[in-house]
């Protein structure tokens, strides 16, 4: 589980600066929630996260994710935080 919360912990601070999107605080703590109800992450052997880029729910949430120029920032902000887990920065 170290090594997922980790890539978590990058991703989430990656896409917070890169998109300006505060983090989730309706579940978890911080933008994290721990699960322990999921196969797919649980019974994984490497690394794994899921990533909510937004609530559908929330109008200012939705308008963003249907301009092409918030998901290229988010697109870039996911890759730099994959980029800076892998790295080991």
């Amino acid at each position: 589980m170290a090594p997922s919360h980790r890539l978590a912990l990058d991703i989430r601070n990656s896409y917070g600066s890169g998109t300006g999107l505060p983090t989730s605080n309706y579940a978890g703590r911080n933008g994290i929630d721990d699960r322990n109800d999921l196969g797919g992450l649980n019974l994984s052997v490497v690394p794994k996260v899921f990533i909510e880029c937004g609530n559908m729910r929330n109008s200012a949430d939705a308008a963003l994710l249907v301009s092409p120029d918030f998901r290229g920032r988010a697109a870039q902000a996911l890759a730099a935080g994959l980029s800076q887990f892998l790295s080991g920065r």
